[in-house]
């Protein structure tokens, strides 16, 4: 190659950049963080004293 730019490794890397533009906001997605899972017990147990309190 007589001082060009390699295309197929451009193409690679750039695609590699498109990867990670799915993949984080996927994983962000499918994976909860500690701050929402202690938001989703809190709500439980809120729940949970509604209904011991209808019950009397």
């Amino acid at each position: 190659m007589l001082g060009g730019i390699n295309n197929a490794l451009f193409l690679q890397s750039l695609g590699g950049f498109v990867a990670l533009l799915i993949f984080i906001p996927l994983l962000r997605w499918t994976f909860d963080s500690p701050s929402i899972k202690a938001e989703r017990a809190r709500r439980r147990e809120i729940k949970k004293s509604l209904r011991r309190l209808k019950r009397k």
